[in-house]
């Protein structure tokens, strides 16, 4: 058996081709206009693993068995195993044949990690510096991965406001040692000494100063620290206004220099606002009850104009409330911008789903609490609704409004008590005694009266008007995915 190189990867040894067997890189011979050949692998083994799999070995090399033994791709294969931090030496070996070489891998692995230990950490959980450090229980146990992470977790609580954060390993370096042990010594809490913006020029450092929360708090004592998160929420938001702007290719990141004490900091936004989209075209789909040039009339963002997210969202209200107004109270009005490939352009498309037209069925008042003895009619006398009016989600709206200022019922809103005016359909008795009041007296050997089917607009299972002091109404909608919409149970 002869060796053919001996790779210390912890030294960075070079696999040396001179050392080879000259017959294994003499050539087979050839025939006339054939190319010679090195002898073939004919078998490739894997010695010395006893923690790590044959199969993810062979899945970091290229040798295989029935390929050409080839020198330069043996040293590339030790290379690999080498920077795979699993070995701390690999051995070539080779024996001759009558059909090839076999080359035998023999690996000396490193310890695996038994465990990994963090001491003195307390804004931070063992389980997240776990995942920040990188390293695994039973993974190899190397001091150059250790370092590396120690180095990861350092930077973790620095990027968290903890500027003095230091790590050092307590175990790991030693060659005797069976685990990871990480002494953590996280410091104070930095403040945030500035917030300034780079790169903006839609809007003033002040502006977006609104749109963040991590700025100094009062005299830069009172409030003020750093909180990771919430720099990251604030990179989020300016990235939402920026869009709500127009600017859809905005990109927002931040930067934080902490001064020598690691006490301050200084957290900078840097902004790539990109191009800002203009409105093309604005169209509707879906709509049969009105015209385009009726809706363009609810509408303020017009061709031309720059996006803008507060004007579409305020043309969503307008439409929802034209259809409101006229009974359509489960109408669903979707705007979808659509990207062109110029960039910088975008068409407006509202989709709408009118669903049907409603009336006012029964009304239903009712008073809770220690003295429900205010009148029924003291409740409808601020109504502007009355049974058989074609619903209108304004005067609903108004009604609302009437009863919170009449000062006659409690209005708590942060404990979600209210006035509040809910639509819903009928109960099942409803329907039916509405059915038994419309049928008429009847008489020997007469038939009955032929029942009439109710127009589209005047269904008998109309939504009754409720008032009460519930929180929010529910929404009845059905889904506009919905594969059975007619399966709703109104």
């Amino acid at each position: 058996m002869l060796l053919l190189a001996n790779c210390n990867t912890g030294y960075s040894q070079e696999f040396d081709p001179a050392t080879i067997d000259p017959a294994l890189l003499a050539t087979s011979p050839a025939g006339p206009g054939m190319t010679p050949t090195r002898p073939l692998i004919v078998d490739l083994r894997i010695t010395g693993n006893n923690q790590t799999q044959e199969a993810k070995i062979r899945s970091m090399i290229r040798s295989r068995a029935d390929r050409e033994f080839d020198p330069e791709m043996i040293q590339s294969d030790v290379r690999k195993l080498a920077e795979s931090g699993l070995f701390k030496d690999v051995k070539i070996l080779t024996q001759q044949s009558a059909e090839g070489v076999v080359v035998t891998f023999q690996v000396f692995e490193r310890p695996a990690i038994k465990y990994v230990k963090f001491l003195g950490n307390e804004s931070a959980t063992e389980k997240t510096l776990l995942k920040k450090s990188g390293l695994t229980v039973g993974g190899a146990l190397n001091r150059f991965v250790v370092e590396d992470a120690r180095r990861r977790v350092e930077e973790y609580y620095r990027t968290r406001g903890h500027g003095m954060a230091t790590v050092s390993i307590a175990e790991g370096n030693e060659k005797d040692d069976e685990g990871v042990a990480f002494m953590v010594h996280e410091g104070p809490l930095a403040r945030v000494w500035s917030t300034e913006f780079v790169g903006n020029t839609i809007a003033s450092g002040g502006r977006l100063k609104t749109q963040v929360k991590s700025k100094p708090g009062i005299l830069w004592y009172i409030r003020g620290k750093v909180e990771y998160d919430q720099i990251e929420a604030d990179v989020e938001a300016l990235t939402s206004y920026y869009r709500g702007l127009g600017y859809f290719k905005a990109q927002i990141n931040r930067i934080m220099e902490y001064n020598d004490s690691g006490l301050w900091v200084n957290i900078t936004f840097v902004v790539d606002e990109g191009p800002r989209y203009e409105v093309r075209s604005v169209a509707f789909v879906g709509q049969t009850k009105f015209t385009d040039e009726q809706l363009a009339t609810q509408v303020k963002l017009m061709e031309g104009q720059y996006f803008d997210q507060k004007k579409m969202n305020s043309d969503l209200a307008a439409l929802t409330d034209l259809y409101g107004a006229q009974g359509y109270i489960h109408a669903d009005v979707q705007a979808e911008p659509r990207f062109l490939e110029e960039p910088g352009q975008l068409d407006l498309v509202y989709d709408i789903r009118e669903g049907d037209q409603y009336r006012v069925g029964k009304i239903d008042v009712k008073i809770d609490g220690d003295y429900p003895h205010t009148q029924r009619d003291v409740v409808l006398n601020r109504l502007d609704l009355v049974p058989g009016d074609i619903i209108d989600i304004r005067k609903i709206r108004d009604s609302e409004r009437r009863l919170i200022s009449s000062q006659l019922f409690v209005n708590e809103p942060h404990r979600g008590i209210k006035p509040t005016i809910q639509v819903k359909p009928p109960e099942v008795s409803d329907i039916a005694d509405q059915r038994s009041s419309n049928s008429g007296p009847t008489y020997r050997g007469q038939s009955p009266e032929p029942t009439v089917q109710p127009s589209r607009y005047y269904p008998p299972q109309m939504p009754a008007v409720q008032l009460g002091r519930q929180t929010a109404p529910p929404d009845l909608r059905p889904s506009r995915y919905s594969a059975n919409p007619a399966a709703a149970p109104w």
